[in-house]
C-alpha cells in the first residue's frame, strides 16, 4: 500500500477491534512526534465564581437594552 486511499480502503475492511487498535497506534505515534500536551490549567473556586458573576452582570446589562 502506497497511497492514503489504499490505506483507508484497507482500514475499512478491518474488524472494529483492529480499527480501534490502528487508531490508538496512530494517536500514539502522533503524540510522540508532536508538541507536548500542555498541563491542565487550574483555577480557584473564587476565580470561577468571579467569572460567573461577571457574566451574569453582563447578561443583566444586555437584557436591559
Amino acid at each position: 500500500m502506497t497511497t492514503l486511499l489504499e490505506i483507508e480502503n484497507a482500514a475499512e475492511t478491518l474488524p472494529e477491534p483492529q480499527q480501534r487498535e490502528l487508531l490508538l497506534f496512530l494517536m500514539e505515534r502522533l503524540r510522540a512526534k508532536g508538541p507536548a500536551i500542555p498541563q491542565p490549567r487550574i483555577f480557584s473556586t473564587e476565580q470561577i465564581q468571579n467569572w460567573i458573576n461577571e457574566d451574569e452582570e453582563d447578561m443583566r446589562l444586555f437584557g436591559d437594552q
